[in-house]
């Protein structure tokens, strides 16, 4: 590894182009990059690409996320992919809390409107017990948030409401959660099987 931090000393230091590097030895200068700077932004021309050097990357540092986009327009017009939707969504979770991080993405998710970093963190909602919030608050914010309403919560992305239960599948989590209510206080979280 010494002979590629020696390699690339120089070019943390001067404007300097490279091309023809092969995937691994990209890698390893992707993850100088982030040893000495601070983020790394990555655009590649298609989905496969991206996640390709995604798995690369990965192997010489932690802080590497893919933020996946259907390559075609006509997708974004018909139907967007859940999972690439909770996928991006958990990119956005992870990165909004880390000073250094190395992002991959496509061009379409490059050309993807997304919001500040503090307008994405002022969405968050934090629940505990005891808690007042109406419930059809929380449904309504949940909702803004781009959760779809269900009647049974089965994926990432769903909730699903009866009466004072409020039953939700939070991105990045592998169980959903119940809350249960008492008038407009919160009795109980709890993950459950669905």
């Amino acid at each position: 590894m010494n002979l590629f931090a020696n390699m690339f000393d120089k070019i943390y230091t001067e404007n300097v182009a490279l091309t023809g590097m092969t995937e691994e030895l990209f890698s390893i200068y992707v993850n100088k990059l982030l040893e000495n700077n601070n983020s790394v932004l990555i655009v590649t021309s298609s989905l496969v690409e991206a996640n390709n050097l995604y798995h690369s990357i990965s192997n010489y540092t932690d802080n590497v996320y893919l933020f996946p986009m259907d390559d075609f327009l006509t997708s974004e017009a018909m139907a967007i992919s859940p999972d690439l939707m909770v996928n991006r969504l958990e990119t956005l979770k992870e990165i909004s809390g880390k000073d250094k991080s190395v992002v991959i993405t496509n061009l379409m998710g490059y050309l993807r409107f997304l919001p500040f970093k503090e307008e994405f963190l002022k969405a968050r909602i934090q629940l505990k017990k005891d808690m007042e919030i109406a419930p059809k608050e929380l449904v309504g914010k949940l909702i803004n948030l781009g959760y779809e309403r269900t009647s049974l919560v089965t994926k990432t992305g769903e909730i699903g409401v009866r009466g004072f239960v409020i039953d939700v599948f939070l991105v990045g989590e592998d169980y959903p959660i119940r809350i249960e209510f008492f008038g407009d206080f919160i009795e109980s979280i709890r993950y459950f099987d669905p």
